[in-house]
């Protein structure tokens, strides 16, 4: 009898809500797309692009005037190689570095990268987290920055995830700071390389600062504590070569 009233139940429920309109799977603000719209690269590692969704995120193009219309962004999404254990997700944003093309290819070359280092740190990054890039709006329009942390939050409750990890580079780096301010309890850790000098650090949020040089000995410094510190909160020791404290300590 348990049974039965139970399936009886689940039918009845199934039935009110498809009279009242009522989605079985709540609806997001992202339109997956069945094929990513990627520029002819070389070097895509295979296993990275099987994982690899693309998405139009539809978001207000002025928060504190939502009848002024929307703005249609690009998404990118990596998904962990593990999708069952999943842990969380990790924002990059390359800034302007040469990676920055804005179509979604920084996040696929940053986990094909990934899977070169031979750490437990970097394969926890790739085996439990998803790597999300969202195109960013034009920071500098006015309020173009406060508009597009607020894009990263507007995506983070969309994909229903209770905080994350970010990565920015550059001028990305004012964007995970804005971010960080603005929303300091959803930032598990933060990554900014290259940030400009004098720029403040968002309290009350675990942040590690560096900086790359051209040299690729220090590029590898760089991508070293980028792992630890993702996934551990590892911060390197004061004589590291990469660490940039600036106007932080």
């Amino acid at each position: 009898m348990t049974v039965v009233k139970t399936l009886m139940c689940a039918g009845l429920w199934l039935a009110a809500s498809l009279a009242h309109g009522m989605p079985l799977i709540a609806p997001t603000a992202i339109d997956w797309q069945l094929d990513c719209q990627l520029p002819p690269l070389k070097r895509l590692e295979p296993d990275v692009l099987e994982r690899t969704q693309c998405g139009i995120v539809t978001v207000p193009r002025n928060y504190a005037a939502p009848r002024q219309g929307n703005l249609r962004l690009y998404l990118t999404r990596v998904g962990a190689r593990d999708p069952l254990s999943r842990e969380g997700v990790v924002f990059a944003q390359p800034g302007n570095s040469p990676q920055a093309n804005h179509s979604g290819t920084f996040a696929i070359l940053l986990a094909g990268s990934w899977g070169a280092y031979a750490t437990q740190a970097y394969r926890t990054l790739l085996n439990r987290y998803d790597v999300i890039e969202l195109t960013p709006r034009d920071l500098n329009q006015e309020n173009g920055l406060e508009h597009a942390a607020r894009d990263m939050e507007f995506v983070r409750a969309q994909l229903d995830e209770p905080y994350l990890h970010y990565l920015g580079s550059a001028d990305a780096t004012r964007l995970g700071n804005r971010y960080a301010t603005l929303f300091p309890e959803r930032v598990a850790r933060m990554v900014l390389v290259n940030a400009a000098p004098g720029e403040t650090a968002a309290p009350l949020v675990d942040q590690l600062h560096l900086r790359e040089p051209a040299t690729q000995s220090t590029s590898g410094c760089v991508n070293q504590w980028v792992g630890d510190f993702l996934i551990y909160g590892k911060h390197p020791p004061p004589s590291t070569r990469c660490l940039d404290p600036g106007d932080w300590e």
